[in-house]
C-alpha cells in the first residue's frame, strides 16, 4: 500500500472514532448526568433524539457546503464543531448539555455525509476497504465506550469522564488533518466544476438507496431502544435482556469486518440481502413465540444484530458503489441521510406509542418483520441498477 493510502486509511479510522461514540457513551451514565444537572427524564430522552433530528435536518446543508468548499475543509469544520460541543457538555448544567449535544449532532452529521465521498475520492479502486475501515472503527469505539464510561465514572468522576470524551474528539480533528493532503485542494476545485446530469432527488435508484438506508436506521434505533423492554415482557430477566442488547452491538461489530468482502460481488451482496431479510423478518416474529430459554433469545438477538450490521454497512457501500464520482457520492449520501434519519427519529417514538395503545409488543414486532421483508426487496431492486442516472 502506498504511503498516501496509509495516511488516508489512518485518517479515515481516526475520523470514524467519533462517528457514534459521543451518542452511545451517554445512556450508561444518564442517571449520573440527571443527578448532576437536574435533567428531567423527558429532557434526558432528547440526548438521543437531538442528534438523529440533526442528521435529518442538516445533511443537505453539508452536501452543499462540501460542493462549494471541498470535502475535507468542511469535514474539519464539522469536527471542530463536535469538539466544541464535547467541551460544553463538561459543564454540569442543562443548557450547555443540550447545546453541546446539538453541536455534536452537527459534527457527526458532517462525517456521515462527507466521509463516504472522501473514501470514493481517495480510494477509488478500493472503496469497500475504506468503508470497512470506517464502519469497523465507528462500531468498535461505540461498543468500547458503552462499556467503559460507566466504569470510568465510578472510578473517577462524571466530570473526568466527560473531559475524557472531549479529549477523544480531538482524535477525529487529527484524522481530518491527515486527510488534508494537497489532493484536497484539487478535490475542492473538482467539487465546484462537476455538474450532475440531473438532481439526485429525481433519480429512482437514489430514492431506493434512501429507502434502504432509512429502513435500516429505523429498525436499528428502534430495536436498541425497545429490545430490553421487549425481552423482559417475553419473560427474560432485566440483566439477561441488557446482555442480549449488548450481544446485538457485538454482532454489528463483526459485520463491519466482513460486509465489504461479500459486497465485492453481485452474488455476495445477494447473500447479504437474504441474511438481512431473515434477521429482520423472522427474528422479531420469533420473539412472539412463548419461550424465554437463553439460547433461543441469543439466537434471535444474533440474527437481528447481524441484519443490523450488514444493512448499515451495505447502505454505505451503496453510496460508493452506485455512484461514479465523489460529487455523486456526497449528493446521494446527503439525500439518504436527510430522509433516512428523519424516518429513524420517528421509529422509537412510534413503536412506543403503538405498544402503549395496544398493551403489548405484538403489533410492533409484526411491523418490524414487514420492514425486514421490505428492505430485502429494496436491496434486490438496488442491485438491478448499476449507477445512479443510468437507464
Amino acid at each position: 500500500m502506498q504511503r498516501k493510502q496509509v495516511v488516508t486509511s489512518l485518517g479515515i479510522i481516526l475520523v470514524a472514532v467519533n462517528m457514534r461514540l459521543p451518542i452511545t457513551a451517554i445512556p450508561p451514565i444518564m442517571a449520573q448526568l440527571q443527578q448532576a444537572t437536574g435533567l428531567s427524564a423527558t429532557m434526558a430522552g432528547l440526548l438521543t433524539s437531538i442528534p438523529l433530528l440533526t442528521f435529518a435536518v442538516v445533511s443537505t446543508a453539508f452536501t452543499k457546503l462540501s460542493r462549494r468548499f471541498g470535502h475535507v475543509p468542511v469535514l474539519l469544520t464539522a469536527f471542530l464543531i463536535l469538539t466544541g460541543g464535547s467541551l460544553l457538555r463538561i459543564m454540569p448544567q442543562v443548557a450547555p448539555l443540550l447545546l453541546g449535544t446539538l453541536l455534536i449532532g452537527l459534527g457527526i452529521d458532517g462525517g456521515n455525509v462527507i466521509l463516504p465521498a472522501i473514501i470514493k475520492d481517495r480510494l477509488p479502486e478500493r472503496p469497500t476497504f475504506g468503508v470497512s475501515l470506517y464502519t469497523t472503527s465507528m462500531v468498535l469505539m461505540s461498543s468500547l465506550a458503552t462499556g467503559a464510561v460507566g466504569l470510568l465514572t465510578q472510578r473517577f468522576s462524571l466530570r473526568t469522564t466527560m473531559i475524557g470524551l472531549a479529549g477523544l474528539s480531538l482524535v477525529s480533528v487529527l484524522g481530518c488533518l491527515l486527510l488534508m493532503q494537497p489532493r484536497a485542494a484539487q478535490t475542492a476545485r473538482e467539487a465546484q466544476t462537476v455538474k450532475l446530469p440531473q438532481s439526485v432527488w429525481t433519480d429512482r435508484l437514489a430514492w431506493l438507496i434512501t429507502l434502504f438506508f432509512g429502513i435500516q436506521a429505523l429498525l436499528y434505533y428502534s430495536l436498541v431502544t425497545w429490545l430490553p423492554n421487549i425481552f423482559e415482557t417475553a419473560g427474560y430477566s432485566a440483566v439477561t435482556a441488557a446482555m442480549l442488547v449488548t450481544l446485538l452491538q457485538l454482532a454489528c461489530l463483526v459485520c463491519a469486518f466482513v460486509t465489504p468482502w461479500f459486497a465485492k460481488s453481485t452474488n455476495g451482496k445477494r447473500w447479504l440481502l437474504w441474511v438481512i431479510g431473515v434477521g429482520f423478518t423472522l427474528a422479531p416474529l420469533g420473539i412472539l413465540w412463548p419461550s424465554h430459554v437463553l439460547w433461543y433469545g441469543v439466537t434471535l438477538t444474533l440474527l437481528m444484530g447481524v441484519a443490523s450490521g450488514f444493512s448499515f454497512n451495505l447502505a454505505v457501500i451503496f453510496f460508493t458503489q452506485k455512484t461514479r464520482n465523489p460529487a455523486e457520492t456526497v449528493e446521494v449520501s446527503g439525500m439518504a441521510q436527510t430522509l433516512g434519519y428523519l424516518l429513524a427519529a420517528g421509529g422509537p417514538f412510534s413503536f412506543g406509542l403503538l405498544k402503549s395503545s395496544g398493551g403489548n409488543w405484538t403489533s410492533t414486532l409484526i411491523i418490524c418483520g414487514a420492514f425486514g421483508a421490505l428492505i430485502t426487496l429494496v436491496g434486490i431492486l438496488i442491485e438491478r441498477r448499476q449507477h445512479i442516472f443510468s437507464r
